[in-house]
């Protein structure tokens, strides 16, 4: 899956070392940038270690083996993976304007091997969940100095109308020099002078660090520093407790427990800061980072040494060749005013739609127990590779959460559904209005208006849903594929994709069904199918590598003796490969 060691790119431009990470999303790699440094005295070539991340979503895609090139299994998932490579470049071009000596500088976004690559500073150190794994929790005095590093990065960023969207303790780096660094912009949004979302990432919400209006698709719309703040300060939560948050969505019916409690050598005023930072309700929440800061106990002025990293990336010629350039001091945002147009007249907006979210998941969760067990969606639908897995998001909370969401939303305006554009592709023929039946010949049909088309799309969502906990996978297609006709979005491909896999998990699980697993056997299972009294073995995927045609199975060196009808043995080695045959054993 990932690519060799001393692989190039960009006509070698680059060259990559090993890989350091890889997630649901993507693979980064350490490497090499070969260029030309001018200094006063002439030109010399050099290497300058990087970092580079290449998107690669895990679970749809594979390696063409003689290009290198990234190829998807399905159209579904080509539709999604196609889509978001060019939100990918579109969305790394923000770190352009973003350098600051606590965020992790990009320094070139490109195109090859079919996929997108974003190049980045590389910082010898571990994240703050490496971390956390190894050591434990961290004393409040160095966890409090990594928030307030962290801090004044998102109030640089908050000040350019950007948002973050997926802070949590894997986001933040510990350099060689003890100061933290934020990584990951992959999933932020930036917004325009009046505050409207201009630019839309993939969905990806960390369980326990996401806040509840990121589980809802207009929750993030409007800007607002209110979701930074709520993970950052579950960020401090988990660092000082060592425990991953109950989610904001499931809140309601499992309470956050004060970190306290968790660990009673947490300050008074670190926990007072903590539990309004991960209010539900936004408006109850700090309003900027900066007042957040405030209400630490932090000194005003941290006496710190800078990383030797933090500075501007090198200015680039177009001849490829580097011109080293002092490094520039970035100022540190004090407005704490500059973030609040416009907010105090909707808080009461959101906090409708928090109580009623509040309200929906509870009664979702006491309906739940009558009706059929919940299905969970795929960690990309709803979450990344760090989630808690002993967290669930059901899809019936997704959709109380959504619901409740959008009719608050709809009494304060009414809004015509989204006309054809990025992530809403309004197809000509929407379908035939309820109540009416098709017309005979050619007979043209009404076309059915805004609010009529968005209604059949979400009743289409709602009932593929339920079709998909009740493992009517087929079912669901169908209401999916009907949706995408009315309107191609992100959250129906993510669905479908979602219903393909959960379609296939079940034929892998019907398949093995019909053998008796016995013991492993390299990559393989030793099976007894269950219709003949024969073994034989299968992978993982329930398919036969070594047919199930024999009496018995015994130990044979490091494989296996396969017993045939007439007592001679075939001898099979761990990759499943036939390596003796017709021996008497």
């Amino acid at each position: 899956m990932n690519l060799p060691t001393g692989h190039c790119l960009q006509n070698r431009k680059y060259q990559l070392l090993h890989v350091v990470g890889q997630g649901g999303f993507g693979i980064t790699y350490k490497g090499i940038l070969h260029t030309e440094v001018k200094g006063p005295l002439g030109k010399i070539e050099t290497e300058v270690p990087i970092s580079i991340k290449e998107y690669f979503f895990k679970d749809y895609c594979y390696r063409v083996a003689d290009t290198c090139a990234v190829g998807v299994h399905s159209e579904t998932g080509k539709l999604l993976f196609d889509k978001f490579r060019e939100k990918l470049i579109k969305e790394a071009k923000i770190l352009s304007d973003v350098h600051h000596p606590y965020i992790v500088n990009v320094l070139d976004v490109f195109e090859e091997n079919n996929t997108a690559y974003i190049a980045m500073e590389y910082i010898e150190g571990h994240s703050l969940k490496d971390i956390l794994e190894k050591k434990g929790i961290l004393p409040e005095e160095k966890a409090l100095k990594y928030i307030h590093q962290i801090g004044q990065a998102l109030q640089f960023v908050h000040d350019k109308n950007i948002l973050h969207l997926d802070i949590k303790p894997s986001n933040i780096l510990i350099d060689k020099n003890d100061n933290a660094r934020l990584i990951d912009f992959g999933v932020s949004k930036r917004y325009d002078v009046e505050n409207r979302e201009t630019s839309t990432t993939m969905l990806t919400l960390s369980k326990g660090f996401a806040s509840i209006e990121q589980y809802d698709n207009e929750g993030t719309q409007v800007f607002s520093p209110c979701p930074d703040i709520y993970s950052l300060g579950a960020t401090m939560y988990n660092l000082l407790t060592g425990k991953i948050p109950t989610e904001s969505i499931l809140r309601a019916a499992r309470p956050l427990k004060n970190p306290s409690e968790q660990n009673p050598s947490i300050t008074p005023r670190t926990e007072e800061v903590i539990l309004k930072a991960m209010q539900i309700s936004p408006a109850d929440r700090f309003q900027t980072i900066a007042e957040m800061m405030e209400a630490l106990d932090i000194p005003p002025v941290e006496d710190v040494k800078k990383s030797d990293t933090s500075r501007e990336p090198p200015e680039e010629n177009d001849d490829d060749t580097i011109v080293l350039s002092p490094p520039k001091q970035t100022a540190r945002p004090d407005d704490e005013q500059t973030m609040k147009k416009k907010k105090k007249k909707k808080t009461w907006i959101i906090a409708l739609i928090c109580i009623f979210a509040l309200i929906g998941s509870s009664v979702a969760l006491l309906i739940g127990n009558n009706g059929p067990d919940p299905i969970e969606l795929p960690p990309e639908i709803v979450s990344n590779e760090n989630s808690d897995p002993n967290q669930p998001v059901t899809n019936e909370l997704l959709q109380t959460s959504e619901t409740t969401a959008r009719q608050v939303n709809n009494r304060e305006e009414s809004k015509p559904a989204i006309p054809s554009g990025e992530g809403n592709i309004q197809q000509p023929e929407a379908g035939i209005r309820q109540g009416e039946n098709p017309g005979e010949g050619n007979e043209e049909l009404p076309e059915l208006s805004p609010e009529e088309k968005e209604n059949q799309y979400r009743g289409l969502v709602t009932s593929g849903k339920q079709k998909m906990n009740q493992a009517d996978f087929a079912g669901a297609a169908g209401d999916f594929n009907k949706a995408k006709e009315l309107k191609l979005t992100e959250e129906v491909i993510r669905l479908s994709v979602a219903n393909e896999e959960k379609a296939e998990e079940k034929r892998i699980a019907d398949k093995k069904a019909l053998y008796e697993e016995k013991m492993t056997f390299g990559n393989y299972k030793i099976v007894r199918k269950k219709s003949t009294g024969r073994y034989g073995a299968i992978d993982d995927k329930g398919e036969e590598k070594i047919p199930c045609k024999y009496v018995s199975v015994d130990i044979a060196g490091e494989g296996r003796a396969f017993e045939r009808e007439d007592k001679l043995f075939d001898i099979y080695n761990t990759s499943g490969v036939l390596v003796k045959s017709d021996v008497m054993y």
